[in-house]
């Protein structure tokens, strides 16, 4: 019964994307790229639970939420880094999936189908990695990635964390993460 609400939730956060082209026609627990996060959270809030993410650059600020959300455990939240600007420009939504990958991948495949049917003009590219927090090279992301025309780009991907990082409290899970043509761009050298 829950993974058939699921599916039904799915379908719902899907269907307003019909042949979209771009990730800002798309919505993540009724959140979008481009959406001010001012319309779902208190500033306060938001201040009070913002922060800079590992990378050398400051442009961008994260906020995560686990509260009111109905098909996803949590949302990280990217936005730039400047005074009173809290417009959305890359979303996250995970899933967790413990001990569990197979679902993971099934969840992934339906998605991905549903991506493939709703929008156009795009190229995507499968593949499967180490993950770069298991030095051992056990842990496997397995990932396809959407790249539209107008430069924003979408992620689906699915971790499988080895024995030893599952027994140090990492759970498999599923990421559907929405990119904006700023932050796609960012992050082609965000490391640097």
């Amino acid at each position: 019964m829950k993974k058939l609400l699921l599916i039904f939730s799915l379908i719902l956060c899907f269907q307003s994307l019909i042949k979209a082209n771009e990730t800002s026609n798309f919505e993540i627990e009724g959140m979008s790229v481009g959406d001010s996060l001012l319309n779902f959270f208190d500033k306060s809030k938001i201040d009070s639970e913002k922060s800079l993410p590992a990378w050398k650059s400051k442009k961008f600020l994260r906020f995560v939420t686990y509260e009111n959300l109905n098909t996803y455990d949590a949302v990280l939240i990217y936005f730039i880094n400047k005074k009173n600007n809290y417009e959305i420009s890359s979303m996250s939504a995970i899933k967790e999936y413990p001990k569990s990958f197979k679902n993971c991948i099934k969840e992934k495949n339906k998605i991905t189908k549903e991506f493939k049917s709703l929008f156009e003009n795009f190229e995507s590219d499968s593949y499967t990695l180490d993950h770069n927090q298991d030095k051992s090279g056990e842990s496997k992301v397995n990932v396809i990635d959407f790249d539209f025309k107008d430069g924003s780009s979408a992620r689906i991907m699915c971790t499988d964390w080895s024995d030893k990082m599952e027994k140090d409290n990492f759970t498999d899970e599923l990421r559907v993460s929405l990119l904006s043509k700023e932050y796609s761009k960012f992050l082609q050298t965000a490391w640097d």
